[in-house]
């Protein structure tokens, strides 16, 4: 087992010695038993016997304000080079992340707002899972400043939904008891000398953090369509290029639990129209940095920051979307349908599933007739690839086992035959009931929405489409709206 431990710290000079006890209740790991563990520090206590189960990386989360804010210096690094001074005095190895402060200290305003340290702990949290690749995500919550508790957490919590570790997968969170005040021994670290205490009475902002709760339910509902299963998008505001990137993912989501998956291969073509989709293979790119400014302005003694951008959690959470149709990717059209339907039997959506597996054996064996009639020389292959028309693919499909039996020229104008009676029904281009009927009983490969299949070495490896039935199917599952800001 591998362990992600997050810990906000606030300032560790006014901590002292303590014997905490840590007991971990996740059923995976009961048999470890309760520990008592003499530190200074609860992620050190937690880190020292969690290792007792598995690997440990320590992922520290400090804030700005602990750094004398002075003109030409660089205020993050000597926050985290503060940090990692103290983390090492209490013999803790730990990477050590600064976050903006808010508020006043000693005669300085920190004026950042809770999203912007949300969206930067989200970066941090996922960028070390994508990394470490744990199977927990533990949270302490003991030693943080309280704004950026609530930060971390929510960006806790919304990287494990991300991760696919929330709830009882992976997700533990953990807060100690606090210090007894009359106890009162040495402290365990030794702070820079600030400024002494100030008199007035000081002018204090109360903090709404209630956009970081409406941008974690906006990741779950995201994330949500990876199971397949339908959610309720609220209204999404971002700017025309995140609105474009949204609306393509989000479409596609909604063809694969409708089921017409072939429609998604990455290899597809579309003639006429060519839809707003996501198509696998796309590659999503790096995980995307948030802003990540810092200003000192010593003549007003205020330290600025970046934006807090509110669309930034939406392309985190669409970075992993895209990341898991990536995994689909396949250069043949069977076996991204067979990956597909891996999917769809992890996530329990056993009718799919089978649905998906028939029309993969069924395009096989239409691959292997088209194989074995073009070697009777009834269909013809150039540069090693066999192209089918409409017609010829409608024909084969339908006939795929026949014509694997009997590649003649008897069975291929029988078959030709009855596909042109079946397309000349078909005389309008469109998503009627009958051919919905048929697309989703074929994963999404329909004979009104095919215009070219090209096989090489017995494998579909490209399919042309008809743009604007595909767009009509699209526009039949009413994708939610993003609106550009």
């Amino acid at each position: 087992m591998r362990f992600l431990v997050v810990a906000p710290w606030g300032n560790p000079t006014t901590w002292r010695l303590a014997k905490y006890k840590v007991e971990l209740s996740h059923p995976a790991l009961r048999r470890l038993g309760v520990a008592e563990v003499e530190s200074c520090s609860s992620a050190k206590a937690l880190a020292a016997q969690l290792r007792s189960a598995g690997d440990v990386k320590v992922l520290i989360f400090g804030i700005d304000t602990v750094a004398q804010p002075r003109e030409g210096e660089d205020l993050r690094k000597s926050a985290e080079e503060m940090y990692g001074r103290w983390a090492r005095e209490l013999g803790l190895e730990a990477e050590v992340v600064s976050l903006p402060g808010i508020g006043l200290f000693h005669g300085w305003r920190f004026a950042a707002r809770p999203l912007l340290l949300f969206n930067k702990a989200l970066y941090h949290i996922l960028k070390a899972a994508e990394e470490y690749n744990p199977t927990f995500i533990v949270v302490d919550l003991t030693h943080g400043v309280n704004y950026q508790t609530v930060a971390v957490l929510y960006a806790a919590v919304a990287a494990s939904v991300l991760l696919g570790l929330e709830g009882s997968k992976g997700l533990i969170l953990y807060n100690s008891e606090p210090y007894p005040a009359e106890y009162q021994p040495e402290r365990c670290v030794k702070g820079d000398e600030r400024e002494g205490r100030r008199a007035e009475v000081p002018q204090l902002t109360v903090l709404d953090v209630s956009q970081l709760q409406t941008v974690v339910r906006l990741i779950r509902q995201l994330a949500v369509l990876r199971a397949l299963t339908p959610a309720k998008i609220e209204s999404i505001k971002a700017g025309p290029e995140l609105c474009r990137r949204f609306g393509r993912v989000v479409t596609s989501y909604l063809l694969l639990a409708s089921g017409a998956v072939a429609l998604l291969f990455p290899n597809a073509k579309y003639a006429a129209v060519e839809p707003e989709l996501y198509k696998p293979g796309a590659g999503p790119g790096g995980l995307s940095k948030p802003d990540d400014r810092v200003d000192v302005d010593c003549e007003n003694r205020v330290v600025k920051y970046g934006e807090a951008d509110e669309a930034y959690p939406l392309a985190v959470a669409l970075h992993y979307l895209e990341r898991t149709l990536d995994s689909f990717y396949s250069d043949n059209l069977v076996d991204f349908l067979n990956k597909v339907a891996n999917h769809y039997e992890r996530n329990g959506v056993i009718i799919l599933h089978m649905v998906l597996r028939f029309t993969a054996d069924q395009l096989g064996n239409m691959a292997k007739a088209a194989e074995k009639l073009a070697d009777k020389g009834l269909l013809t292959r150039q540069d090693g690839a066999i192209k089918l028309r409409q017609l010829e693919a409608v024909a084969l499909f339908e006939n795929s086992a026949e014509l694997q039996q009997q590649p003649n020229e008897e069975s291929w104008r029988k078959a030709l035959k009855e596909a042109e009676e079946y397309l000349s029904k078909e005389k309008e281009r469109k998503i009627s009931e009958r051919n919905l009927r048929h697309l989703l009983a074929h994963g999404g490969y329909t004979h009104i929405a095919v215009e070219e299949v090209v096989i090489k070495e017995g494998k579909i490896t490209e399919v042309t489409y008809n743009g604007e039935v595909v767009t009509q199917l699209i526009q039949l599952l009413r994708p939610p709206k993003c609106e550009s800001r």
